[in-house]
């Protein structure tokens, strides 16, 4: 009877650790997505709000729906027309690109590794290095739009801007904040 009654006890002091651990597991990961969603709020709150030129492409995925993948004017830069703090980038290397603004837009006037003290900067990350050119991508590649709207945007007409409002944290972290349509919102109610 003492052994059947050990097994038991054993069994239930098992169980009872499986369910702590996925206690623990889902608490883990409860607070990396509540602190993802922290980040990207704190950003859009106390960011500073600037204006992007873009050019919208691809605007479909079949698992997530419509999207827009936006290519920024800043996502190729000509190292040899803007300031730098380095000789050499590399792939993947985090870079600041350093923003100043000209007419609405922002506009890069420098591209360090090192961020800088007293200008507004945006965080990437380098995707290829050629011909003295950096292709950057800074996390604000892709806006998600309401189902069928994509193609929408897609056939803009060449006379219309698209034009993407972005917050800028303190750390470079840039979040979309709206995406401007020949200056106005677009609005995905329809």
């Amino acid at each position: 009877m003492r052994g059947r009654e050990g097994r038991l006890k054993l069994n239930l002091r098992l169980k009872m650790e499986r369910s702590k651990l996925f206690l623990l597991i889902g608490i883990f990961w409860l607070i990396i997505i509540i602190g993802f969603v922290a980040v990207k709020e704190y950003t859009l709150q106390t960011g500073t709000e600037v204006l992007l030129k873009t050019i919208p492409v691809d605007p479909r995925d079949l698992f997530r729906g419509d999207y827009i993948t936006l290519n920024y004017e800043i996502s190729t830069l000509d190292l040899s027309s803007l300031k730098t703090d380095s000789i050499g980038f590399n792939n993947n290397d985090w870079v600041y690109v350093a923003l100043n603004k000209k007419d609405i837009y922002e506009i890069p006037s420098g591209v360090y590794k090192n961020a800088p003290k007293e200008e507004l900067f945006i965080k990437g990350v380098v995707k290829y290095v050629r011909d003295n050119k950096l292709g950057i991508e800074y996390g604000i590649e892709s806006y998600f739009v309401p189902e069928g709207e994509g193609k929408e945007i897609e056939r803009l007409q060449r006379s219309q801007t698209l034009d993407v409002q972005v917050s800028i944290d303190k750390f470079g972290n840039a979040v979309i904040k709206k995406l401007l349509i020949d200056g106005k919102e677009a609005d995905f109610k329809s």
